[in-house]
């Protein structure tokens, strides 16, 4: 039949998929109660205000992904999931992953193509 690690493999991602639902929705129905108890304005100054903090979050993690990747390879290895010639390329690679998720996060997190086309829009006008 099926071994007891993909067994417990696949109950670990049942679980923790019902838990980002159950999340989300908790999180969809603070938000709904929110938007229905306040205005427009008052929802837009707290977001406002909670944005340099989330950015913050998003640095953090990825400075965590940076210094974990030595420690994550090295259990994968010793764990058997992956092998030496593995566990080499994915800490040569660490660099270059860390670079793209500060991109992804300069572009989308922080909008840095839209201020950039405003700031040429403006020194047009």
């Amino acid at each position: 039949m099926f071994s007891k690690g993909i067994v417990l493999h696949r109950r670990w991602f049942f679980f923790m998929t019902l838990l980002a639902i159950v999340l989300t929705m908790a999180m969809g129905g603070m938000l709904w109660y929110s938007i229905e108890t306040s205005s427009l304005a008052a929802i837009q100054t707290r977001v406002t205000a909670i944005k340099p903090m989330f950015t913050g979050i998003r640095f953090f993690l990825i400075a965590l992904v940076a210094m974990l990747w030595p420690f994550i390879t090295n259990g994968l290895q010793n764990m058997g999931k992956i092998d030496a010639v593995q566990q080499v390329t994915l800490n040569i690679m660490r660099w270059r992953i860390v670079i793209w998720l500060v991109v992804i996060e300069l572009v989308l997190g922080q909008n840095l193509i839209g201020q950039l086309v405003r700031i040429l829009q403006e020194s047009r006008a």
